[in-house]
């Protein structure tokens, strides 16, 4: 009691003497009723934008990694396939590997009069390199200038597993088309993070500033980032 008796009168003589001397105190240093009361508005805005900011973060966090788990799955699957289409392209050079060694072969034992042999080796060729065979027989080499040289041209002879080749690699490209949008679509997500956290610095700052006209500036600001953040993560995919 006596406390508060000493306080208020230690108040009216600096008050006092602050008149007689021609001294005024500047409303920025000591705030009127008037004053806090304008910013009573701002603390609970200011709360709910840094709750909701909050949260947020929390969302794009998680989305951002759930896209970059994708992303990793997706160059996963792109590598297994590539591997895929290689082995497949190596079995189907070895096929024809085989197949030629097999047809010269033939040639072989044709020139050298020994149908046998050469009955032998035609008997055996696999449906593939027989078809492409047949057809170059069709245009009967031995007598057309203008027959192809071979059987393994490529209106002839189509390698073992092409199409299965050419199908993994179209696939691998699909996958790894996917994989570089879902880590854009992440860090896309990551720098959400990054604008929620300046909204909380501005919430935080607006609410600890004295001056107006600092105050006022800093909600707004970080009120116009939050609106900017929502916007963006409602026109990303989920």
């Amino acid at each position: 009691m006596l406390f508060g008796i000493a306080t208020r009168r230690w108040h009216t003589v600096v008050i006092t003497d602050s008149k007689e001397h021609g001294l005024q105190f500047s409303p920025d240093v000591i705030p009127t009723s008037t004053e806090q009361a304008k910013r009573k508005w701002i603390e609970p805005l200011t709360a709910l934008i840094m709750a909701l900011a909050t949260v947020g973060t929390a969302w794009c966090s998680y989305e951002s990694a759930a896209w970059t788990r994708r992303s990793n799955r997706l160059m996963n699957e792109f590598n297994s396939l590539e591997r895929q289409a290689g082995i497949i392209g190596i079995q189907g050079m070895q096929a024809a590997s085989i197949h030629a060694a097999m047809f010269m072969q033939l040639l072989a034992a044709q020139q050298a009069g020994n149908d046998k042999l050469a009955a032998f080796y035609a008997d055996r060729f696999p449906p593939d390199l027989r078809k492409a065979y047949d057809g170059w027989l069709a245009q009967k080499p031995f007598e057309n200038a203008k027959a192809d040289p071979h059987p393994f041209v490529p209106n002839l002879y189509q390698f073992r597993g092409t199409d299965a080749a050419d199908k993994a690699n179209a696939d691998a490209l699909a996958k790894v088309e996917e994989a570089r949008k879902s880590g854009a679509l992440s860090g896309q997500y990551l720098a959400n993070t990054v604008l929620f956290a300046t909204v909380l610095f501005f919430a935080n700052a607006a609410g600890k500033f004295e001056q107006a006209r600092v105050r006022i500036p800093s909600f707004i600001f970080a009120l116009c980032v939050f609106i900017f953040v929502v916007t963006r993560i409602a026109m990303l995919p989920r």
